[in-house]
C-alpha cells in the first residue's frame, strides 16, 4: 500500500502561490507543478497540469502493469508533449495567458518501478537506506554548460544560467521531457519538490531531516510521520528565507 503526504506553501516573500500539487493515489500518480516566476498566469499553467495530465495518463496508460518499461516511458513522454502543446495553445488564446508556463515533476508507481518524468527544475529525490539521491537533472542552461565542461559545479550558486530553463510545460519549440525508470525497493521514500525547497535547503539539510523524521528499514511508517516530515521540510525552508513557493510530495 502506498503512503503519501503533500504540502504546498506560499513562502515568506511571494504575493501568491503559483505551485500546484497533484495527488492521485487511485492512479498511483503524483506530481508537483511550479508556475514559472516572471511569466504571466503561472498559477493557471500549474493548475492546468494537475487537471489535464491525470486524464492523459489514464487514456494512454490505463493499466501500466500490463506494459513493458519502454512502452510506459514512451506513453508518458507523449502525454507530456501533448500537455505542453495544449498549454502553449491555451496561452495563445487569451492575452493575459500569453507566455504562461510551468515546471513539472511527476511519478507513476507500479509494483516494481518508479516512472519519474520532469521538465524544468522541479526535482525528484530517492531516499534509500538513509541516503538521499537526486534522480533528476534540472533542465536549465547551467546544467547544459556543466555537461559540456564549460562551467564548474562551484559556479552553481551564482551563474545566471541556473534561472534559464531549456525545457518546461508550455514552451515554444519541441518539448523533450525526461522520463526515467527506477526499480522500487522496500523502505524507499520518493520526494518530489519545487525549487522553493531546494533553493532554500541544501542536499545535506534535506538528507539530515529525512533521516531524523523517517524510520529506518523494518520499522512501520505512520501517516502522521509522513505529514510531520513534509511540514518540517516546509518550515525549515521558510526559516531559511522562504523566498519562493514551497511544494513537495513524500511517497513511500
Amino acid at each position: 500500500m502506498i503512503k503519501y503526504a503533500g504540502m504546498t506553501d506560499q513562502g515568506r516573500l511571494r504575493e501568491r502561490n503559483e505551485d500546484s500539487l497533484g495527488l492521485f493515489p487511485e492512479q498511483n500518480l503524483f506530481m508537483v507543478a511550479d508556475g514559472m516566476g516572471g511569466r504571466p498566469a503561472g498559477d493557471v499553467a500549474s493548475r492546468l497540469v494537475v487537471e489535464v495530465l491525470p486524464l492523459l495518463i489514464h487514456q494512454r496508460i490505463p493499466n501500466p502493469e500490463s506494459l513493458n518499461k519502454s512502452e510506459v516511458i514512451l506513453k508518458i513522454q507523449s502525454s507530456l508533449v501533448d500537455l505542453s502543446n495544449r498549454i502553449l495553445h491555451e496561452s495563445s488564446r487569451k492575452s493575459e495567458f500569453e507566455g504562461m508556463g510551468t515546471t513539472l515533476v511527476m511519478a507513476l508507481l507500479t509494483q516494481q518501478y518508479y516512472f519519474i518524468a520532469h521538465m524544468g527544475d522541479s526535482r525528484a529525490y530517492l531516499f534509500r537506506d538513509q541516503v538521499l539521491q537526486q534522480v533528476t537533472n534540472d533542465h536549465n542552461l547551467f546544467i547544459h554548460l556543466l555537461a559540456n565542461g564549460d562551467v564548474s559545479q562551484d559556479q552553481s550558486k551564482t551563474h545566471p544560467g541556473t534561472n534559464q530553463l531549456l525545457q518546461y510545460i508550455g514552451m515554444d519549440g519541441t518539448p523533450e521531457p525526461t522520463v526515467i525508470c527506477i526499480p522500487r525497493m522496500p523502505n524507499d521514500y520518493l520526494l518530489l519538490c519545487s525549487d522553493g525547497l531546494t533553493n532554500m535547503l541544501s542536499y545535506q539539510q534535506i538528507n539530515r531531516l529525512l533521516a531524523e523524521k523517517l524510520p529506518a528499514g523494518g520499522t512501520e511508517l505512520t501517516q502522521t510521520q509522513m505529514e510531520q516530515c513534509t511540514a518540517a521540510l516546509v518550515a525549515q525552508a521558510n526559516q531559511a528565507g522562504g523566498k519562493d513557493n514551497i511544494s513537495l510530495i513524500l511517497i513511500s
